[in-house]
């Protein structure tokens, strides 16, 4: 398994519950979820792994954009935390 993104409105909120690897073709597949939302999106990333530096960019595009990121594991918030060279 490369991703599983399960989705739960919990009110106003939309959350995505995002497991495995966020890599290459999975980071599309992130996207694609998250763009047609209406409401407030909370990442729920406490069962993602890894993500690469296009993973980690796009977590912090939909942060920008309002998105809420919660249990993500000190690695990965480490990754999304720093800006890549």
């Amino acid at each position: 398994m490369e991703i599983r993104i399960d989705i739960e409105s919990a009110g106003p909120d939309v959350v995505l519950h995002v497991a495995g690897r966020l890599t290459g073709p999975a980071v599309t597949q992130l996207v694609d979820v998250c763009d047609p939302v209406e409401g407030h999106i909370v990442l729920d990333l406490s069962k993602l792994k890894f993500t690469d530096d296009s993973g980690a960019e796009a977590i912090r595009t939909l942060r920008e954009r309002g998105a809420d990121v919660r249990g993500a594991s000190s690695f990965i918030k480490l990754l999304i935390n720093s800006e890549s060279a």
